[in-house]
């Protein structure tokens, strides 16, 4: 029992890793489309519009279709079975790096409720990567 409990845990780490990753890649592949600008220019625009890199967060219907941002085939696969709700809850989580409290005010659920809604999708995927 001990040996299924650590080999999940190792599972969930993994998942949390290559969602981590993915983020990295999808901003990286953002990082070309920026042209160059002095960094004073760069700066200044920051002073008179911040928050200009929310160019690069997903929109709803993207993070619908989550599982076309992953490399992978296999993970991709695995978080097709997601319900969208689960899809924002792990996109939230992991890219948007927000806590389940801020997740849970933004959705109106508590943060209990997306804590469980995190861990049910993690084993989902889980099961469905296992199951290929």
């Amino acid at each position: 029992m001990s040996s299924e409990r650590e080999v999940s845990r190792m599972f969930i780490r993994y998942m949390q890793q290559v969602l981590r990753n993915e983020r990295i890649n999808i901003y990286r592949k953002h990082l070309k489309d920026v042209k160059e600008t002095p960094l004073e220019d760069w700066l200044l625009e920051e002073i008179a519009e911040p928050g200009h890199l929310e160019d690069f967060v997903l929109t709803n219907e993207e993070i619908a279709h989550l599982e076309s941002f992953i490399e992978n085939e296999r993970l991709a696969t695995a978080i097709v079975t997601l319900s969208i709700a689960d899809k924002m809850v792990l996109y939230q989580y992991y890219y948007s790096e927000l806590n389940d409290v801020e997740i849970g005010s933004r959705t109106g659920k508590t943060s209990q409720g997306v804590n469980k809604r995190r861990r049910r999708a993690l084993a989902r995927i889980k099961e469905a990567y296992e199951n290929m």
